[in-house]
């Protein structure tokens, strides 16, 4: 994506304004960065774990997460429609978008399902880069709590495994998580 001179074309601009919550002179500006920090126009894991460790998130398994959620087509690069689509899920999506990537972040092994192992794996992750887990509503958890409220809360039909579906049920009867994903327009 974008030519040799280091520009976006108009016909690329129009693609990810419809795939994107951002305008035209705010992509503009994102490739202008993005082509600046990665001349080739890709990141691979190695500089985008880099990255993260600058902006705090020196984990490697979260890091990884990220990776994985951000690099959509699997190629193991993140190109700039990949960084745009995922910026813009975080940063401006829709509520549905929200839970969406939140979910794919859960989903370690894309199988469209959240396990108990998972969340596991996933709150270790968080709780050494956070420590102890509060709630927006000030409520204390340690992280088998969590699993065991997140999993009571969510598993509807009990077979140990969170679908998509029941995910968006559950984080939408969640005052805690909707406050976390800011889902609400205060």
């Amino acid at each position: 994506m974008g030519n040799q001179l280091g520009t976006l074309k108009k016909e690329e601009v129009e693609l990810l304004q419809n795939s994107s919550h951002f305008d035209s002179r705010e992509l503009r500006t994102l490739y202008k960065q993005f082509r600046k920090d990665s001349p080739s126009g890709t990141v691979n894991k190695q500089e985008f774990k880099e990255i993260m460790t600058q902006m705090g998130v020196g984990d490697q398994f979260l890091q990884d997460l990220l990776f994985n959620v951000f690099d959509k087509n699997k190629d193991s690069t993140i190109n700039f429609q990949d960084f745009v689509c995922g910026l813009s899920s975080i940063t401006r999506g829709t509520p549905e978008e929200k839970i969406e990537f939140a979910f794919s972040l859960y989903d370690i092994d894309g199988n469209g399902y959240i396990t108990r192992s998972e969340m596991e794996s996933i709150l270790e992750s968080m709780y050494k880069l956070v420590g102890t887990f509060v709630t927006c509503s000030g409520k204390k958890f340690d992280p088998q709590d969590l699993i065991e409220d997140f999993f009571d809360s969510m598993d509807d039909d009990g077979d140990g495994f969170i679908s998509l579906e029941e995910y968006k049920r559950g984080t939408l009867k969640n005052p805690d998580i909707i406050q976390g994903l800011k889902l609400l327009n205060q």
